[in-house]
């Protein structure tokens, strides 16, 4: 019997009469940390948004803990188990920071205010902004913002997190913070699928780097083999392009 914690087999997405996703198939085992990268348009983000369900697939399963997910249970399961860490923070406006990180524990698995309110200072210390509890979004930088997501995402105690371009939306000087707590949690052993373009964080975190396009999976391997030792010429002109864009 495997291992894995997350099964994507023969995966199917289109939209209108463009397919994104092509017999898409990836295997995830726990603990582990695997790092989409590739071309704007490749399918790496609508990989994420299928494994919570946020888009649904033409065909394909997916399986959580070798069950497949079909019916609306499942889903919810599903969803409480694997958190998301977006582009855009996605923030409540209207609730401070510590209201944002207790509103799924209470709403969700219905755990106690006080209950809530203890794990969501927790959270917010372990991401470096427990004096940020009483604040709003809108006081916060980019970087803080994604900070509370994270600790959001990470209230509701998934065994999944995926993380589609965080760093994306945030100003050059901000990135390196969100960067830091992610190797934290990587370091503390969380399965974490990570869509990014910071090469320097898929060398030092993943232990397995994919290079899409197309809406397939073109090559895999360790972070030395794909970034010093490509064998596909698509993956080989990306990775140029990268590196000559990163000394203009």
């Amino acid at each position: 019997m495997n291992n894995y914690i997350l099964e994507l087999v023969g995966l199917h997405k289109s939209f209108g009469d463009i397919e994104v996703l092509k017999d898409f198939n990836l295997n995830i085992v726990e603990g582990e940390k695997v790092v989409i990268i590739g071309p704007s348009g490749s399918g790496k983000s609508t990989v994420l948004r299928c494994v919570n369900y946020l888009e649904p697939i033409q065909s394909g399963s997916i399986f959580f803990q070798r069950k497949n997910m079909w019916s609306k249970s499942d889903l919810q399961r599903l969803r409480m188990n694997i958190g998301m860490v977006f582009q855009r923070f996605n923030l409540f406006p209207h609730m401070t920071v510590l209201e944002n990180v207790m509103e799924a524990p209470v709403m969700v698995k219905k755990i106690a205010r006080q209950e809530a309110s203890e794990l969501a200072l927790s959270l917010l210390e372990r991401v470096g902004l427990a004096e940020k509890k009483d604040s709003y979004p809108k006081e916060l930088s980019g970087g803080q913002q994604q900070r509370v997501a994270i600790a959001r995402a990470l209230a509701m105690k998934p065994k999944i997190m995926l993380f589609d371009e965080p760093t994306s939306a945030l100003d050059p000087e901000l990135v390196e913070e969100v960067l830091l707590v992610m190797k934290e949690l990587a370091h503390e052993g969380m399965t974490m699928i990570v869509v990014t373009h910071e090469m320097d964080f898929a060398r030092e975190v993943g232990d397995r780097v994919l290079f899409m396009d197309k809406g397939q999976i073109i090559e895999e391997g360790t972070p030395h083999a794909i970034f010093n030792l490509p064998r596909q010429e698509r993956t080989i002109s990306f990775l140029r392009r990268i590196s000559h864009r990163a000394f203009c």
